[in-house]
């Protein structure tokens, strides 16, 4: 059975400049060393996000909505204790547990 991910069509995690829009893909992962400055790069400059099969760059939000993810689950997970929290897309089960409740 494929993923939720797999249907998506999410490709890579990536950063869309706020100022030029230029999108920046990263792997599996958001490695900012990847960024123009690496380490060092701003931050506020870049959003995170993810690119699809179609090459569209979708923010986080829209990535969770379209995988049929509530918006904020992240900090949701993380101060709830969650013992492996996460702050890029939160975890599946935490989802699911909120909305049971």
């Amino acid at each position: 059975m494929a993923s939720a991910v797999q249907q998506v069509g999410f490709r890579q995690a990536a950063f869309r400049s706020r100022t030029t829009g230029a999108v920046i893909g990263t792997g599996p992962c958001h490695d900012i060393t990847l960024l123009p400055g690496g380490a060092e790069a701003d931050l506020d400059e870049w959003q995170a996000g993810f690119v699809d099969g179609s090459g569209r760059f979708l923010d986080r939000r829209e990535a969770a909505e379209a995988l049929g993810h509530a918006g904020r689950l992240e900090s949701r997970a993380y101060f709830a204790g969650d013992a492996h929290p996460t702050l890029e897309a939160g975890h599946v089960e935490s989802w699911r547990a909120q909305r049971a409740a």
